[in-house]
Parts: C-alpha cells; structure tokens; sequence
C-alpha cells in the first residue's frame, strides 16, 4: 500500500511538473517551436505577463490594442494593478501616466490597435526612468546614435519626434525593423511583436544591436561632401574662365611659348574660344589678321580658314 502512493504521489509529481512546461513553453494551438516569436512568446507567457485565449490560441498575428499593450509593459516592470471596475485597464494606464509612459491626453481611444511607433515611444520613456534603470533595464544607447540614420530605409519620411524615437530604439537592439530596412514607424504591432519587444526591452541579452558601416558615410557627412565637392568644382570653373579671358586692350606681340595674362600658349600658338594665333597671325571665325600684333595688319574676310 506504501508503494502504491508513492508511485502515485510521484506520477502526479511528473503530471503537474508536464503541465507547468507546457504552459511555460507556450503550447498555443498556433504557436509552433520553428515559429521565429517562439522563444519569446513562451518566455512571456512563462513570466505571467500575456497569456493566450480560453479556445487554446495564442493569435500571434493579431494586432493589439494599447491598452494591452500597456498592461503587459507595465506588469513587466514589476507592477500588478488590479483589474478596475469602470474599465478594465484604467488601474495600468494610471500607473503609465504616473511613471510618464503615457501622457494624458495621448491616446483617446485605448481600445483602438497600437502602432510600432507608438509602443517604441512608451518603451524608450520607461527605459530612460530611472527606477527603471536601476532595475538593469535600460536602453544603452550610444552616444553616437544618430549616425545610425542611414540604415533605417524610412528614416527621411518620419517627423523630427519620430526619428529620435526609432534612432534610439533601434540603436539599442530592442526594435530592429522589417527585412526591407524600414522601420513602420505608423504600421499596427501583432501580440508576435509585441513580445519579442518587450523581451528585449527587458532582457539585454536577447537584443540585436546594430552594427555601423565605419566606410559608410552618414546622411550629414554625406551632404558636407558633397556640399564640399560642389564648392571645389565651382571654384575651379571659376579659376579656368579667369584664365581664358581675352584682354581685348593688349597691344602686345604674343611669341614663343609663355604664359601671360591669363592667357595660355602652346610653343608659337594660342587658341582661347574661337580665336586661333600663331606667331604672327590671328584668326577669328572667317577673318584673318596678319601682322606684328594681332590688333594691327589688314583683315581679309570670309576665307574659310
């Protein structure tokens, strides 16, 4: 009879240990362990902060609303409010406003789906909260985040607000973007997205930071050479038609090879524009000029060369 519940206290042992693995690995109905938001699904649902639907899903694809979203950031940092009885979140939302994650007036709708942007926005504040931080989950961005511009593909087309909000996040490994390099600043967040965000946001280990192409010139360095170059070339145009013009009031003889007045000679010819002169001789167009000086002689017209 001993043996008999031994065996059976150990069985039940081995059933509640099975159960409590597969709830922690996430075993969703359609959730699959080749699934690239595996990992990080079944962390969440293992730490107690998302969890599936009571039909057995997970719905991955699903976008999620901000309130939602909320919830889970906020019970991620360690946080467990009550459901209120006004509205479910209310009790979350507060406590986002009190740590300066949401700000009132933000969001009139919290039911409505949440944008990737929207929850880099509330990320990068909690991260840079100083409870936060000495919790060991800060954002580390570098110092010289903003030369990292030129690998998100949309950069240009978000407003100045946005764009410090996807540098800093992407910078820190936590939001990486899709495969063509944009960021979706305004696409909707799946509850896929959501956690793996969330689980970089909180474990340092799991982000992916980017790496800066040190032969890659960043957007403002880029647009000083350029600038630079343009200079340079104008400023050399400028220097060769300086030195091709013509002083019309110079009664010298121009002989053998020098260089005189801007004026450039090859041996005993010179040629600026249409004008022709060797030695002694000068040719404009169809005339000819013969001579000691090219202002002096006769001119004949019209003989071709």
């Amino acid at each position: 009879m001993k043996k008999l519940l031994v065996f059976l206290t150990t069985a039940l042992f081995l059933i509640s240990v099975s159960m409590n693995t597969v709830i922690g690995q996430a075993q969703f109905s359609d959730v699959n362990e080749a699934d690239w938001f595996y990992p990080t699904v079944s962390k969440l649902v293992e730490k107690g902060y998302i969890n599936g639907y009571p039909d057995g899903t997970f719905r991955p694809d699903d976008n999620i609303s901000v309130a939602e979203f909320i919830k889970i950031l906020i019970s991620a940092l360690g946080y467990q409010e009550e459901v209120a009885e006004t509205y479910w979140a209310e009790n979350y939302i507060n406590k986002a406003k009190e740590l300066s994650i949401v700000q009132d007036g933000e969001f009139d709708d919290y039911d409505r789906y949440i944008t990737r942007g929207e929850m880099a926005r509330m990320i990068v504040r909690a991260g840079t909260d100083a409870s936060v931080e000495e919790k060991g989950i800060g954002l580390d961005v570098p110092e010289n985040y903003q030369e990292y511009s030129s690998l998100i593909a949309d950069y240009s087309t978000l407003e100045a607000d946005a764009q410090e909000i996807a540098l800093k996040i992407f910078t820190s490994g936590i939001m990486s973007g899709f495969p063509d390099g944009s960021f979706g600043f305004e696409k909707n967040a799946t509850r896929a997205e959501a956690s793996t965000i969330l689980i970089k946001f909180l474990e340092k280990d799991q982000r992916t930071v980017p790496q800066l192409d040190e032969g890659k010139e960043s957007e403002e360095e880029k647009e000083v050479n350029e600038a630079t170059e343009t200079e340079a070339e104008q400023s050399e145009t400028e220097e060769t038609i300086t030195d091709n013009v013509v002083n019309e009031n110079d009664t010298e003889n121009y002989e053998d090879t020098e260089y005189r007045d801007g004026e450039y000679y090859e041996g005993d010819e010179y040629y600026e524009g249409d004008e022709y002169y060797e030695g002694d001789e000068y040719y404009e167009g169809d005339e000819y000029y013969e001579g000691e000086g090219f202002e002096e002689g006769e001119a004949v017209e019209d003989i071709g060369e």
